[in-house]
């Protein structure tokens, strides 16, 4: 689509949109893309109208803002610490990022997640277009109750909104999975995407919709952005507008033109209180086995803690395990899978898989960093180095020690690196495979030391008389 600047001038001259805009950037780190190639500054915030069309003068864009709300954001500094950052931060708004090759496929799947969240008692939800192929749902902080097992809910990020985006995506895979596939043959999808049928298809040969549509989890970190409301998207020339809820199937690419736009639906709305409660205590209580939460958190799995022994409620904790002790021969088959390199669309996910699998063996950042640049030569096409370290310091910072477990289906099987061995009939996470086959190792040592023989010397007979003689 051509690119018509001085439309673009026009637009940001609005005062309804610099108002919109304004009005979202409240509490939030700011920044500006001048057309893809360059960011501008961070941290940075946005307090006038005003500013919106000067700094478009100048050549800014489009316009993108923090998850994350905080006291204030001009006090962020590149390198700080999880705590330091919690001390800071204020609030979080849960931001589900759809995203699709697809339009038609994120659409159906925007549609799906409005209607759970509707189920879960949600009415302050917004949603809007993001600009090029999917969209944006926004659960505002002001919905979430102020702690979730005595821990303050402002601090639970990025965990919480991960939770509650896989959460989602598991309630409504299987209609997600019936809707795609009701207008269309798994062939007519092969044709479309170019994809082989292997990779959309589960282990089982099932369609698995997350392959062609995602809502990006891994993407949710610490001061992470999205596109603003009513910012343009420079590769569609579009604008990411608000969508009444209601009619989000109805939403049609031309709403987005510059001249369609209209600025009566609110993209970000006040909440009732706790409206959100139900949701994220059950997406938290789902995730347990797979998010970490401090000190006092367990892994336990059919009984029995990470190393295989019967529980005793054992406190699961990176520095508990030794990690030189650690060898590849220990990784599951799908680590080692992944190990050997990535195809292009799953590079970020992998990325993921590997950070929180090395992280919760103890590994230093370097030696994490070592593997990773390893892994990333092997790729069809390597991610770049800064978006890497970007996440690699994101994970240092976060309390989330264990790669997603087994049965999630947007992984593992999406990835086809799910070839299990008889081991991995045990387990419910490929850490747990690697800690316990560590367990069993030190177990046999044990039984092979007990086993040998001790040689008792024979004691001397004492002589006879006759011989004393």
């Amino acid at each position: 689509m051509a690119q018509d600047f001085d439309a673009l001038l026009r637009f940001y001259a609005r005062t309804d949109i610099q108002e919109a805009i304004i009005e979202l950037a409240e509490d939030r780190e700011v920044t500006g893309s001048y057309n893809m190639k360059a960011f501008g500054k961070r941290p940075d915030i946005l307090q006038y109208k005003s500013d919106v069309f000067e700094l478009a003068r100048k050549g800014i864009t489009s316009f993108h803002v923090s998850e994350e709300r905080w006291s204030n954001p001009l006090e962020i500094r590149t390198g700080m610490s999880r705590k330091e950052l919690d001390q800071i931060r204020i609030g979080w708004d849960c931001v589900l990022d759809i995203d699709s090759s697809y339009v038609e496929y994120s659409q159906i799947t925007a549609y799906l997640l409005i209607e759970a969240l509707k189920l879960y008692g949600l009415k302050s939800f917004g949603i809007k277009f993001s600009g090029r192929k999917g969209f944006h749902i926004i659960i505002p902080f002001g919905a979430f109750p102020k702690e979730i097992d005595g821990k303050p809910i402002e601090t639970m990020f990025p965990e919480g909104p991960r939770m509650i985006a896989d959460f989602l995506g598991e309630k409504i895979y299987e209609k997600l999975s019936e809707m795609i596939l009701k207008d269309q043959k798994l062939e007519d999808i092969v044709k479309l995407t170019k994809k082989p049928i292997e990779e959309i298809t589960d282990s089982n040969g099932k369609f698995n919709p997350f392959s062609i549509v995602d809502i990006d989890t891994i993407l949710i970190s610490s001061r992470h952005l999205f596109r603003s409301v009513y910012s343009i998207n420079e590769k569609s020339w579009l604008v990411s507008v608000p969508i009444d809820p209601e009619k989000i199937r109805e939403f049609k690419l031309r709403d987005a033109k510059f001249e369609n736009v209209k600025t009566d639906i609110k993209f970000l709305k006040k909440p009732e209180k706790d409206e959100a409660r139900t949701l994220i205590i059950q997406a938290f209580d789902k995730s347990r086995g797979q998010f970490i939460e401090g000190k006092k958190s367990t892994i336990v799995v059919e009984g029995k803690d990470y190393f295989g022994e019967e529980s005793k409620k054992k406190e699961f904790k990176p520095e508990d395990i030794d990690n030189t002790l650690v060898k590849d021969e220990y990784f599951p088959p799908c680590i080692k899978a992944l190990l050997n390199g990535t195809a292009e669309d799953g590079r970020k996910r992998s990325l993921f898989i590997l950070m929180n699998f090395f992280k919760g063996l103890n590994f230093s950042q370097a030696a994490i960093k070592e593997k990773i640049d390893d892994w990333n030569k092997k790729n069809y096409e390597p991610l770049r180095e800064g978006y890497v370290i970007s996440q690699l310091n994101s994970l240092m910072r976060s309390s989330n020690l264990m790669p997603p477990n087994c049965k999630n289906d947007a992984y593992y099987s999406s990835l086809r690196v799910c070839k299990p061995d008889n081991f991995c009939q045990k387990i419910k996470n490929p850490l747990q495979y690697t800690t316990k086959r560590m367990w069993l190792e030190k177990q046999n040592k044990k039984r092979r030391k007990t086993k040998k023989k001790v040689v008792k010397k024979t004691p001397k007979k004492k002589p006879s008389k006759k011989q004393k003689k």
